[in-house]
């Protein structure tokens, strides 16, 4: 966590400055931009694509999860306050129906899925969610479906895409710089991790939703 701290040293005078710029109607989110020197955009975008659980929950985030699972499992995702429950009936209903299932990759965030349907999973809305860097994660057996849950509504997705550039959000307006801080060394601290014997952190830049990002590093 120190070289994580020595990176992003100038983080509160950013904050304190975003803090100045125009206000809005709406929440602004904050977003930390990383970006890469020595890491393949091509080849490397796989390591650098997945979850990441933050120490402090963003309120207002979209962390809408959806559960595809059948018994116990099922029962088990609604009673941990799944967003949406999905039996392979429900599932099978979709077939054919694109508008539906574009729709239903757009509006969750996480996927989670029994294992024995990912086979009906990946040949109805593979198409939609692999685009969107959105693959279900699988329920292995004995799992918590109820920790999962609730690490997942504390969690950010990063992903590269094109350019050696990951950008993900850290916290809302009217969160605490300690917590805001909190969460941009997580997400620090992960992906100098991921870049250990390829490349390194070339820039960081933290922004607001409407506003100019400034650089920290």
């Amino acid at each position: 966590m120190a070289q994580a701290e020595e990176i992003i040293g100038n983080f509160e005078d950013a904050i304190k400055k975003l803090e100045q710029s125009k206000k809005r109607r709406f929440k602004q989110t904050y977003e930390i931009i990383v970006s890469f020197e020595g890491i393949d955009p091509k080849k490397d975008a796989d390591k650098f694509s997945g979850i990441i659980k933050l120490p402090n929950p963003i309120a207002g985030l979209n962390n809408k999860i959806c559960v595809i699972a059948e018994r116990d499992i099922a029962n088990e995702a609604q009673k941990a306050g799944a967003d949406l429950v999905l039996r392979r009936n429900d599932l099978e209903k979709l077939q054919g129906n694109k508008r539906e299932l574009k729709k239903l990759a757009r509006n969750y965030k996480y996927f989670l899925a029994q294992p024995d349907l990912m086979p009906l999973v990946g040949k109805l809305l593979g198409p939609y969610l692999g685009s969107r860097g959105k693959l279900p994660q699988v329920l292995a057996p004995n799992v918590s479906v109820q920790r999962l849950i609730e690490d997942l509504k504390q969690s950010i997705r990063i992903r590269m895409k094109g350019q050696p550039v990951i950008a993900c959000a850290i916290g809302k307006e009217g969160m605490e710089i300690k917590a805001l801080k909190e969460n941009a060394l997580s997400v620090i601290e992960e992906v100098n991790k991921r870049a250990a014997g390829k490349g390194r952190i070339a820039s960081i830049y933290i922004k607001k939703t409407m506003s100019e990002p400034i650089r920290i590093k």
